[in-house]
């Protein structure tokens, strides 16, 4: 199942507007066991089918009935019937007060799930739990409080240091995820989503004045580069707090008719974001459920940063060879001396290179025990050795022809490459035996 849902995936990497909207279907599906490896193989496939989801699906978040109404106003709520539609068991969403809750890849900095992510040591006070399953079903009004596509009972936290409206941490299982407030419910894409920038800033932080700005990565949500322009920022900091959000159905054309879009975070002195996508073709950009419009000095000044890019390269870009060139694929790991000569390496390499993809890096020097080898290539002749280390802060090194590399901003620890391993190669099924 794991391999199809990934081949699937796969052919599909472009990411959309807000492609973490997690795939409920699979959580509720694994109940929480305690075994590490059930939950790194609900980790690697929740992943690759989040970017499938996040294609089509969820292109607009406008596009869906239920987005929502004003803070403290709420419409009555009641079912209608029972979805047919894939959608609606795949949303990752908590409703509180009017307002979404839902998990995101444009803030994160690891590709695979490890234990660092869990959060755990961040969770404060308890909230509550959900009390309403909305799962498959359809309804008019803004969802009550605590309802959620998670299961009822699902416990809610604060999060320390971190303002409960900008981000909760909900309990999925055994790991704790944060959720950031996303957007406001209301009922049709017609109706006026009744927000500023302003506003949305002074929920999302107590210093609600833009500080720098991330570049992320279209195709995989990966951060790319942090920009401290001043003038860019006092620019973003003039024109976008005036300015009023729209909804789709306000809109007299589709602003990403043309598929071009610039994905940045917009961060705050506290730490907190807000992520917005910039449409340079029609003007537009796309932030907390609604558009808005902005001026062509500022559409020019982001469309400058995608162009220029990130200064350092992609792990991928390091190899001689590109993902769809290899068919020889050697591993080890040398944690346990657990080796593979894979029967099937079209299939094995791409999450490999997912996690090549995602690490931007710089050369460093030597450090770190060895804990992983990947022979890759055309042939068993025609091939490049890498070598993966782990440092004294836990970080992976990767080395390439001699040449060690460091990445940049990411954290890159050895769980994910034990999650390859183990979920991706035929090691799953010596893992499986073991156990």
């Amino acid at each position: 199942m794991l391999k199809e849902i990934y081949q699937s995936a796969m052919s599909k990497v472009k990411a959309g507007e807000d492609f973490y909207e997690t795939a409920q279907a699979l959580q509720s599906s694994r109940k929480a066991t305690g075994n590490k490896n059930s939950w790194i193989r609900f980790a690697l496939a929740l992943f690759v089918l989040i970017i499938a989801v996040g294609i089509g699906i969820f292109a607009t978040q406008n596009n869906q009935v239920t987005n929502n109404t004003a803070k403290g106003s709420v419409d009555e709520f009641e079912y209608t019937e029972k979805s047919t539609m894939i959608e609606a068991s795949y949303i990752s969403v908590v409703y509180l007060d009017g307002y979404a809750y839902s998990p995101s890849e444009w803030f994160s900095y690891s590709c695979f799930w490890s234990h660092e992510n869990d959060n755990a040591s961040k969770k404060g006070e308890k909230l509550g739990e959900v009390t309403l399953d909305l799962k498959g079903k359809e309804y008019t009004g803004t969802p009550p409080d605590f309802s959620s596509t998670h299961d009822v009972g699902t416990e809610i936290y604060t999060m320390k240091s971190v303002k409960p409206e900008s981000a909760i941490l909900v309990k999925l299982g055994d790991i704790y995820v944060p959720f950031y407030l996303s957007y406001k419910h209301v009922s049709t894409i017609e109706e006026s989503i009744g927000l500023t920038i302003q506003e949305i800033f002074n929920m999302l932080s107590d210093d609600p004045e833009v500080v720098s700005i991330e570049l992320r990565d279209e195709e995989n949500g990966a951060w790319m580069n942090t920009i401290e322009d001043t003038k860019l920022i006092s620019l973003i900091n003039e024109e976008l707090p005036g300015l009023s959000l729209l909804n789709h159905g306000q809109l007299e054309s589709d602003p990403y008719a043309s598929g071009y879009r610039v994905p940045v975070n917009l961060l705050f002195a506290d730490g907190s974001a807000l992520h917005m996508q910039v449409y340079p073709t029609s003007g537009m950009a796309y932030t907390f459920g609604g558009y808005i419009s902005i001026s062509k000095k500022l559409t020019t000044a982001f469309q400058a940063l995608d162009e220029k890019g990130s200064p350092w390269p992609r792990l991928s870009e390091l190899l001689p060879f590109t993902e769809g060139e290899v068919e020889y694929l050697y591993l080890k790991n040398h944690t346990n001396e657990d080796e593979i000569l894979c029967d099937n390496p079209a299939w094995s390499i791409g999450a490999l290179f997912q996690l090549l993809n995602y690490c931007r890096a710089e050369e460093t020097e030597p450090d770190g025990r060895l804990v992983m080898t990947a022979r890759m290539g055309k042939s068993e002749t025609d091939n490049v050795t890498v070598n993966f280390y782990e440092a004294a802060d836990r970080q992976i090194l990767t080395e390439i022809n001699g040449v060690y590399y460091k990445p940049i901003r990411i954290r890159f620890l050895f769980d994910s490459l034990e999650q390859y391993l183990y979920n991706y190669t035929e090691l799953y099924h010596v893992q499986n035996a073991q156990e």
